[in-house]
């Protein structure tokens, strides 16, 4: 078979599916060895880029498939329901799951700061995470890891071509000195700023207590949806 047949064929394999197709079935199929698919995936994103084509072949979650250049992004957005969008409370769960994981529901909390298993559920059920087994500790909490749909979803192909954490830039570490407002006055201001912030007494002669906030802050996946 001609080498115009063959990247026929596989550009015919990639239009017909909407999912990676996977470099072993293309070789089931056609009987091209993955250099040689390889080859022909290079050569028609170059017929692609020289017609001024809106698309390209991109490698995604271990195989390949059709997608449109970013260019377009803001027309074949608004083709897309609303309801499909990932909320920012999903975005960021799963941004922390995609670099932590294996990582259970605590440890996801204990970085968000608020209660996140409603956000687990929905990006369960988007299928964008997937329980990978228990921690083997008392309450044996799951773990979370995520999925090929997740790659698809974010067009990557695999977990290693996301962005380094450290490029986003480190978060600044404060020492007790530097967090104390105090710290580096003179010490005759040091110790009036420390006498007017003592708390006064009450007129039985106690200290008034400070009142507790005992809210629990919880993600609200109805009214937190953005649009990507």
């Amino acid at each position: 078979m001609s080498d115009s047949n063959n990247k026929q064929i596989l550009e015919a394999l990639l239009i017909a599916t909407d999912e990676p197709l996977s470099e072993r079935k293309i070789m089931e199929i056609t009987q091209l060895d993955a250099e040689q698919i390889k080859h022909y995936v290079h050569e028609l994103n170059g017929e692609y880029r020289v017609s001024e084509r809106a698309f390209e072949i991109k490698a995604i979650a271990g195989g390949y498939q059709i997608y449109t250049l970013p260019a377009f992004a803001l027309w074949v957005g608004a083709l897309h329901d609303k309801k499909s969008k990932l909320s920012k409370a999903a975005l960021e769960t799963v941004a922390i799951v995609a670099y932590h994981q294996p990582i259970t529901r605590p440890e996801i909390e204990k970085l968000r700061g608020v209660d996140s298993s409603g956000v687990l559920d929905t990006l369960m059920q988007k299928s964008l995470i997937r329980t990978c087994g228990r921690l083997p500790v008392p309450g044996r909490p799951i773990k979370y890891g995520t999925t090929k749909e997740f790659l698809r979803y974010f067009g990557i192909k695999d977990i290693s071509d996301l962005p380094r954490e450290e490029d986003f830039g480190l978060p600044v570490k404060l020492d007790e000195e530097a967090m104390d407002p105090i710290a580096g006055l003179p010490d005759e201001t040091a110790e009036t700023l420390k006498k007017d912030d003592t708390p006064e007494d009450d007129e039985d002669g106690s200290v008034a207590e400070p009142s507790e906030d005992k809210t629990v802050a919880t993600d609200d996946e109805d009214n937190d949806l953005v649009d990507m």
